[in-house]
């Protein structure tokens, strides 16, 4: 009897709109989820049956509905502003890799910190994979583990320094020989900090003595108070800039252990010869003492940078993004984790911003897709269908009940 399909239409119709508000709440659920991605789902109906033996199409009757598909909606979530570094959000298309004892999956909840061993990891503990650095400090296309337990950096001997000051040309000739315990035998001083092979630090002192020569004056040099030694002559032009003395290389007595002697070649080139008072005006040098971690940084391109305690920066790695061709296809395997599957196509994994990937906003979370004023109208929906659907069962039982009292 064609009334009892009715029976089986109803029963699909609460199964699909059941499930559908299934999905409802899921989403609504985790409106607070860090990267979540909504679901939308979809209906089709049920292979038909014909009656009447038509072969055209007119005499046939429904079945019922099928859920046929729940379907992730990957459109950007907004963005919430953190304290931590290591809170990071995509703008644009792609996933974070992360890795576990179980496998590779992805996600776009970026809620990261660091382990005891100093590795990058979810509040799960799955690895953080990105572009790791060389032995040299240089990335290398290498996929790993991204760890931050550089603790400190070796220390670099000073090879080249830079000063530049004036000179007074209006000064006049000191008297008697140059002695470094007697300010009255040269014209004026600067002072350098220099830093050895083992990171030490040492002073260096120039002395400079005008002489009876035009233009001319006498230079000395001294390491850490000791016996001070003569360097070239600077010559300046008659326009006051030098022309003689601009680059000399000293080699400098350490003490301590270091390696010794140390080879540092000073630049003066920017020395003058004006009629006005001596001063220094600049002072640099390419050394550095050893240097603890301090604090990272992390740009939109992913590249991780350590800013260390002696001032110098250091490439820590480079954070990875994967894309796929179908990603609606993706596995979920909870925990804001993806999977990849036959569907979605295999990962295509590059830097941040290249092959049509996001950027990488650190201090960022993404906040979940779903839309709570639409969410609603959904369960709105649905429930109605669900209450359409059973009204079809009571209405197909009263029939039912009628045939049977007929034989009354």
């Amino acid at each position: 009897m064609a009334i009892l399909t009715s029976l089986f239409s109803g029963v699909s119709g609460l199964n699909a709109n059941g499930s559908a508000l299934s999905v409802v709440g899921d989403n609504i659920a985790n409106s607070n989820t860090v990267g979540y991605k909504s679901s939308t789902v979809a209906f089709s109906d049920i292979l038909s049956q014909t009656i009447g033996g038509g072969a055209s199409g007119g005499g046939q009757i429904g079945r019922g509905v099928n859920l046929s598909a729940v379907t992730p909606q990957f459109t950007q979530g907004s963005f919430e502003t953190t304290d931590s570094v290591l809170d990071m959000g995509i703008d644009g298309n792609g996933f974070f890799l992360v890795k576990d004892t179980t496998g590779t999956f992805y996600t776009r909840a970026g809620q990261f910190r660091t382990d005891k061993d100093g590795y990058i990891v979810t509040p799960e503990g799955a690895k953080l994979q990105g572009y790791t650095v060389s032995s040299t400090g240089s990335l290398t296309g290498s996929i790993g583990d991204l760890q931050l337990s550089t603790t400190s950096t070796a220390p670099v001997a000073t090879s080249t320094a830079t000063i530049t000051a004036n000179l007074d040309a209006a000064a006049s000739v000191p008297v008697g020989a140059f002695s470094v315990s007697n300010p009255d035998t040269y014209n004026f001083s600067t002072s350098l900090t220099i830093y050895d092979s083992l990171g030490s630090d040492h002073t260096v002192t120039f002395y400079y003595v005008k002489t009876a020569t035009a233009r001319d004056w006498d230079m000395y040099y001294q390491i850490d108070g000791g016996a001070a030694a003569a360097g070239t002559d600077l010559v300046f032009a008659t326009d006051g800039s030098l022309s003689t003395g601009g680059s000399q290389a000293l080699s400098l007595t350490i003490a301590g252990g270091a390696a010794t002697p140390q080879t540092v070649t000073f630049d003066f080139s920017g020395f003058t010869q004006y009629g006005a008072p001596s001063a220094t005006t600049y002072l640099t040098q390419n050394g550095s003492s050893s240097g603890s971690l301090s604090s990272i940084s992390i740009g939109q391109d992913g590249i991780i940078t350590g800013l260390f305690s002696n001032g110098q920066t250091e490439t820590l790695g480079q954070v990875a993004l994967a894309t796929f061709q179908s990603p609606v296809y993706l596995t979920k395997m909870g925990k804001n984790l993806y999977a990849e599957s036959s569907d979605s196509g295999q990962p295509i994994v590059s830097t941040p911003m290249t092959g049509g990937k996001g950027r990488v906003l650190s201090n960022s979370l993404e906040l979940s897709n779903t839309d709570l004023a639409a969410e609603f109208v959904k369960m709105i929906t649905f429930q109605r269908g669900f209450q359409a659907n059973s009204r079809i069962i009571t209405t197909t039982d009263e029939l039912l009940n009628e045939l049977v009292n007929l034989k009354r």
